[in-house]
């Protein structure tokens, strides 16, 4: 499947467009006064976009063996490898099934469970769009359809990458309306909707470039002046921890599943969508949502050495998977899994930074310690293995001489 993924490669190379517009973003808000980032939340939403894309390194998903099926021979026509037609087919026929992929990952718990990573940040910016799930199984179901019918798997992934890289762009607050386009395509206006939790947006919007599917099958909501857009989920996440978020509803879903006395609610609450609860399990374990009047971001507050401390693991962290992603045509699997490994731990110990946990400093140092023997089982360069001995060596150094605080902070307001 890899040799037809295309979209590894398309994204791969706009990585550093990403980064550049963030950054842009990030100034302009600061020229105008109106800066739509914070650190750790930003930190956060893109080490989730990382580990999204290290996971697609080491586990392909159930899909890849209908995919492989589809695409050598069991297709009912076949279609034309070039031209321009059949790149607007598949563009429409991707956004087709994104359009009710995405609603149902709305929809139904289990396919939200997965999908929820992307709409947990209480801020609304650029850094936002790379803040992907790594958990989700289910999704090819959705997509398998249009290779059983013929289009070319490459240019089908091909066109899931370029339906992928036009949405990074409507994450923004600084674009306001675009006149007639509002229209056709999904805007930053109405996908700013897609993300709010205000009664009135939510579950609305759910197209990836047309909003022309949302119009027909009445699930469109424009942005209204009245009801400013409060950004988040009705049940907050309040951590920064990448791996909680990826399972957090997972686990509330499996207590509740467990907690519920007849059997059908056990299965029907995967099923059923994410607001319903057995009435049994709602009356004895209640769930407090956000008071949109009297809204409040989870916002902990941190010393700055931490948060700089962070910063600097996070940025080494991320140019760790995009090396990742760049040899891994050439690596092992197993070689693969070991370096996804300790980048993922890299991405959890920053965490602890952000949110101020007691146990950043020791489970930092042990995180360190061990990497040094597990570079040996990589096949880095003499200069490659130079840089990650300095970086491990240089992080321990910093730790000590940086004399982080051991407490955690409590929750408040910070200077981000």
């Amino acid at each position: 499947v890899l040799r037809y993924d295309k979209s590894m490669q398309i994204i791969l190379y706009a990585i550093p467009g990403f980064i550049l517009l963030i950054l842009a973003e990030w100034v302009y808000g600061l020229v105008r006064n109106r800066n739509t980032y914070r650190l750790a939340d930003t930190i956060t939403s893109i080490s989730l976009g990382s580990i999204s894309r290290l996971r697609g390194l080491v586990f392909l998903g159930l899909g890849s063996w209908f995919y492989t099926r589809a695409s050598n021979g069991y297709h009912l026509f076949d279609m034309p490898d070039s031209g321009v037609a059949i790149w607007v087919f598949a563009l429409l026929a991707y956004d087709f099934s994104y359009y009710w992929f995405h609603r149902v990952s709305h929809e139904v718990n289990l396919f939200w469970a997965a999908h929820v990573v992307h709409h947990q940040s209480e801020d609304y910016n650029l850094g936002t769009a790379l803040r992907q799930s790594g958990s989700g199984l289910f999704g090819f179901i959705f997509y398998l359809p249009w290779l059983v019918v013929g289009i070319p798997p490459d240019i089908f992934f091909a066109s899931g990458a370029l339906n992928l890289v036009y949405q990074f762009w409507v994450h923004t607050q600084h674009v306001k309306r675009i006149g007639a386009l509002e229209y056709v395509l999904i805007t930053p206006s109405n996908h700013r909707v897609h993300h709010a939790q205000n009664a009135v947006y939510i579950d609305r919007n759910y197209g990836g470039i047309l909003c022309v599917w949302d119009r027909l099958f009445g699930t469109f909501q424009d942005e209204l002046e009245q009801e400013p857009c409060i950004y988040g989920i009705r049940k907050p996440l309040h951590s920064y921890n990448p791996f909680w978020a990826n399972i957090h509803v997972y686990w509330t879903t499996l207590q509740d599943s467990w907690r519920a006395s007849r059997w059908q609610d056990k299965v029907r609450i995967w099923f059923k969508g994410p607001g319903w609860r057995p009435a049994d399990v709602a009356a004895a374990y209640p769930v407090q949502k956000s008071d949109l009047d009297d809204f409040r971001k989870y916002d902990p507050s941190v010393p700055r050495a931490r948060r700089l401390y962070a910063f600097f693991q996070f940025v080494c962290a991320t140019l760790a998977t995009t090396g990742l992603l760049v040899v891994a045509g050439s690596w092992q699997p197993a070689e693969l899994l070991l370096a996804s490994g300790m980048t993922g731990m890299a991405f959890f110990t920053q965490s602890l930074f952000t949110e101020g946990r007691r146990l950043a400093v020791p489970l930092e140092c042990i995180r360190l310690i061990i990497s040094f023997p597990a570079l040996a089982y990589l096949p880095l360069g003499t200069q490659e293995s130079m840089v990650a001995t300095l970086y491990l060596a240089g992080s321990l150094v910093l730790l000590a001489a940086l004399k982080l605080p051991s407490t955690r902070a409590a929750v408040g307001t910070a200077d981000y």
